[in-house]
């Protein structure tokens, strides 16, 4: 019986114990979701089978730049599901969309690679800690009341170029002074999100220590992210607003 959700996950720890997938997946089953695993560096060639609802892929430490034969495959997978979100099932039973795409961190920028080649470029510094965005069009208004603006846990230090906006259909929903695009969305079916909306600011804490020499490697400050968890309010309901409401229209 086919799942829900089918999580394809990448490479990479979280922290020690717990993978890029982890979290995601409690969080989804929490919700009523059933899910499944396609491990992309060992599957990736092989179109995992398909869900009621969606698939979304995970964060993980390979860059979409990488010439590893199952990046090149993920790339190439992810371009054919986005392909199929708008078609529709034939029969005798009603039409219905296609699975959702839904890509985080890596996931998001698999999703731009499949979009426009090329999209991926470097940044001044990685982005890590929670850090406010705003939605495109906002600026830097604060408007708790209808999101304008969230906090985020962020662990990156490459991006998605503005330019995928000139993708037809590409919608840039959030960005800030860091990232230009930090969340996009394409067509109705289709959303990938720079950051980690599945992290709690627990999770985000021993990232940071798990992870202090990249931090370090790309031009971070550790105790600074850090300081960030204590800054800034993450919202309960970041996940289920951004993946599981939009998993379930």
């Amino acid at each position: 019986m086919p799942v829900d959700v089918q999580i394809c996950v990448a490479d990479g720890l979280i922290y020690d114990g717990l993978d890029y997938a982890d979290r995601i997946e409690q969080r989804l089953t929490r919700a009523g979701l059933s899910c499944g695993r396609l491990n992309l560096p060992a599957e990736a060639a092989a179109r995992p089978p398909r869900p009621n609802l969606a698939y979304v892929f995970t964060g993980g430490q390979t860059s979409v730049h990488s010439d590893a034969a199952w990046m090149r495959a993920t790339v190439a997978l992810v371009r054919e599901l986005i392909a199929d979100t708008d078609k529709r099932d034939g029969g005798t039973e009603p039409a219905r969309p296609g699975p959702a795409v839904i890509g985080v961190c890596l996931g998001s920028q698999l999703i731009a690679e499949a979009l426009r080649p090329d999209s991926i470029i470097g940044t001044s510094g990685i982005e890590v800690g929670l850090t406010p965005v705003c939605r495109a069009g906002d600026g830097h208004r604060s408007r708790d009341s209808d999101h304008g603006v969230d906090v985020v846990p962020s662990f990156h230090y490459q991006a998605i170029s503005p330019r995928i906006e000139e993708v037809d259909g590409v919608r840039v929903e959030y960005r800030n002074d860091h990232t230009s695009v930090q969340a996009l969305s394409f067509g109705e079916r289709v959303f990938g999100y720079q950051f980690h909306p599945e992290l709690t600011s627990d999770d985000v804490h021993r990232l940071i220590d798990f992870n202090k020499d990249v931090i370090t490697e790309w031009n971070g400050d550790a105790e600074a992210a850090h300081r960030s968890v204590e800054q800034y309010q993450l919202h309960d309901d970041l996940f289920e607003r951004l993946v599981i409401d939009r998993i379930r229209r």
